[in-house]
């Protein structure tokens, strides 16, 4: 486990892999917002959201201030956002009733999450000695943003794999996207420089195939 430290100079790997993060999350973001149909359109409000949240992200690891409390505070809620986005995705076919019940519960959990994560348990952010940063979450809000992860992201990436019409294209977006969210549950959960460097680089992978996919392709 690494020394976290505050302050200090920026590293610029760590800046440029969350830059590059933020332009593929924002290019996928418009290509499925202009998408054929609500599901897409809805997905790419999601990715929006998660890129307007890494941005915050890379303007700290960018900028470094002493106090990271408040900026990670204000990137948490673009990504809770996103939960609540692809949540409505997943739910897309369910009739009315049951869909605003999902969605409420939902949102209700998400409110608790980020009440926990701000005033109960305050995440610790700060940066190892290599200038990765780590957000430090206690670990019952750690859990509740893995099942966050895994019950709104993978999910909707399901939902929106099975409106694909080309196969290839489903196939691949639901393989590079449960890669993606793998890799950023490590993200979140480790604080070992080693093993987010290698899974830094796994994830970029990742985006870089959904990038060179979709720069071809649009979802139809």
């Amino acid at each position: 486990m690494s020394e976290t430290v505050v302050g200090g100079t920026a590293n610029p790997q760590v800046v440029g892999f969350f830059i590059v993060c933020v332009l593929i999350f924002a290019f996928l973001a418009w290509r499925f917002a202009i998408g054929s149909n609500s599901t897409f359109r809805l997905f790419g409000m999601g990715l929006g959201c998660l890129a307007a949240s890494l941005l915050v992200w890379a303007s700290v690891v960018w900028i470094r201030p002493e106090n990271l409390n408040p900026w990670t505070s204000v990137g948490v809620a673009p990504l809770l956002l996103s939960f609540l986005l692809l949540i409505g995705v997943a739910t897309q076919t369910w009739d009315g009733g049951h869909r605003r019940l999902a969605l409420g519960a939902a949102a209700a959990f998400l409110i608790v999450l980020y009440v926990l994560r701000t005033f109960v348990w305050p995440s610790e952010p700060a940066f190892s000695e290599r200038g990765l940063f780590y957000f430090n979450a206690h670990p019952i809000v750690l859990l509740l943003y893995i099942v966050s992860f895994v019950t709104a992201a993978m999910s909707a990436v399901y939902a929106v794999s099975r409106v694909i019409v080309n196969r290839w294209l489903a196939r691949a977006t639901l393989v590079c996207f449960n890669l993606i969210i793998s890799c950023s549950i490590v993200l979140l959960a480790s604080t070992d420089d080693d093993l987010q460097t290698y899974n830094g680089y796994v994830l970029g992978i990742g985006l870089l195939v959904l990038f060179l996919i979709y720069l071809r392709h649009k979802p139809a």
